[in-house]
Formats: structure tokens, C-alpha cells, sequence
């Protein structure tokens, strides 16, 4: 088994600045760092305030990395690449930051600053799935939407993508970049994009009740796509994205259910 410590914000708030190697105590082999102020939550928006937390909590597990001479990975964004263009986004693929995300430019100087430590990895991740995801995230709304046997109603042409990946396949990449040599950028990706009709359809469906249709309102991010190659994270971690979409849908409605 892996022998691991959690550090959540409630035992020690990293972004404070104080020092994780005294928290902690002992030094690991590995520290895999997925925390940030992402502006999904109510609480954190995109501003330069939530920017500076995103920072002050990389600077702090970035001095305990280099104190302890371990290794790093650190959960980063496919959103860095360019969404407007069709073309695949490879690693090598140039980043094209949003000027009005605060957010996004404090992740791609994370992962500049994650970089220059002897051994680290830095995965881009897309968009997660499976049970808890705020309501706020788009699979969430029409999840609601449909137990409640709403109508889920998507926005142009319903062609906008999306990358889901199941929360577990996620989990399974940054262990196996844990305990890896392999080093630099990786796209944690499924195999194909899903469109916001497809994940409307697969959603009535798994919850089978509730519906769906083109609500007739333009789509300002219509022109989005996600599509990114995962190839380099099956080749060197020997890695593939494993749920499919509607197991990750019903893995979310069956929690729903749980916690009732």
C-alpha cells in the first residue's frame, strides 16, 4: 500500500506561507500538489486576489519540494492552450494564456516555477468528472437539471467540447507520475472531446428521466474546442483513460442518491 499524508486547508492553510517540512516532519518521496484557488468556486474568482492565493500556495509547496530534494506533481490546465482552434494540442504545443484570467497565468508561471526542481512532472488536466463536482461546472447543472426531470436546455448549436475524464483515471495518472523518472509536461486527456449535446443526451439518459433540447440562445463559447493528445502519458506512464463517460455520469448520480 501507499503510505500517504493529506494536507487540507482546515490543518494547514498553505497559503500562509509558513513552512510544510515543519507541518509535516517527516520528508515523503513524492508530493503531488493539487491545490489552487480555481475560480469554479463561488469563493474564488477570476481576479488577481485569487491569483495571488494560487501562487502563495505554489510558492510554499515549491520551497518544501526543493527543502526536501523530493519529487513534484503538480496538477496544471489544459485550458492554457488555445480553445479556439480545432488543431490537437500536443505538450509542445504553445500555451495561449487569456488576458482577462488572472488564474490561468498564475498556473503557467506554477508550472515554470515546478520546473525548475530536479524531478517533477506537471500534469494538464481538463475537465474532471465524477461525484463531487461543484454546481457550478456544467455536467453538474445538468445533472440537477435532469433528476429533477428538467428539460436540459444547451446553449447554439450544442457543438461547444468539452474533455471529461472520470476523478479515478485522474488519480491513477498522478500515482503513476508519483513513482515515475519521466519528467515535464503531460495532457491528461480522454481519448475524444464530448459535446454539450452529447453530455445533455448521455445525462437524460443514465438518469432516465428529465430531457433535452437546443434552447435557441447563442453560444459565446461555441467556437470552443478541446482536443488534446494523450499519447506522451500512454507512452511513458503507460497510462489510458478507463470510464467511460456514462459510468462517470452514473457514478455522480448514485453519490447524489448516497447522500440523501
Amino acid at each position: 500500500g501507499i503510505d500517504g499524508i493529506g494536507v487540507h486547508r482546515e490543518a494547514f492553510d498553505l497559503a500562509r506561507g509558513a513552512s510544510l517540512p515543519q507541518f509535516i516532519g517527516r520528508r515523503p518521496e513524492a508530493i503531488i500538489h493539487l491545490a489552487a484557488a480555481v475560480p469554479h468556486s463561488i469563493h474564488y474568482p477570476d481576479t488577481n486576489a485569487s491569483a495571488a492565493i494560487t501562487r502563495a500556495v505554489d510558492k510554499t509547496v515549491h520551497d518544501a519540494a526543493a527543502e526536501w530534494g523530493c519529487r513534484i506533481v503538480y496538477a496544471s490546465t489544459c485550458s492554457l492552450y488555445d480553445k479556439r482552434t480545432p488543431a490537437i494540442k500536443y505538450e509542445n504545443t504553445a500555451v495561449d494564456i487569456r488576458p482577462d484570467s488572472p488564474y490561468m497565468q498564475a498556473k503557467c508561471d506554477g508550472e515554470q516555477m515546478f520546473g525548475t526542481l530536479p524531478s517533477f512532472s506537471v500534469l494538464r488536466v481538463p475537465a474532471p468528472i465524477g461525484p463531487g463536482l461543484p454546481d457550478t461546472v456544467v455536467a453538474k447543472r445538468f445533472l440537477n437539471l435532469a433528476m429533477a426531470g428538467q428539460t436540459i436546455r444547451v446553449w447554439g448549436t450544442g457543438m461547444r467540447e468539452q474533455n471529461y475524464v472520470d476523478v479515478s483515471d485522474i488519480a491513477d495518472i498522478f500515482l503513476r507520475a508519483a513513482f515515475s523518472k519521466s519528467q515535464g509536461l503531460f495532457n491528461i486527456a480522454a481519448d475524444a472531446p464530448t459535446t454539450m449535446l452529447d453530455l445533455a443526451e448521455k445525462i437524460a439518459r443514465v438518469v432516465a428521466r428529465g430531457s433535452f433540447e437546443l434552447a435557441g440562445i447563442p453560444d459565446p463559447l461555441e467556437q470552443e474546442f478541446t482536443r488534446y493528445s494523450n499519447a506522451r502519458a500512454h507512452d511513458e506512464l503507460g497510462w489510458v483513460p478507463k470510464v467511460p463517460l456514462e459510468d462517470s455520469i452514473r457514478s455522480m448520480y448514485e453519490a447524489f442518491h448516497a447522500y440523501e
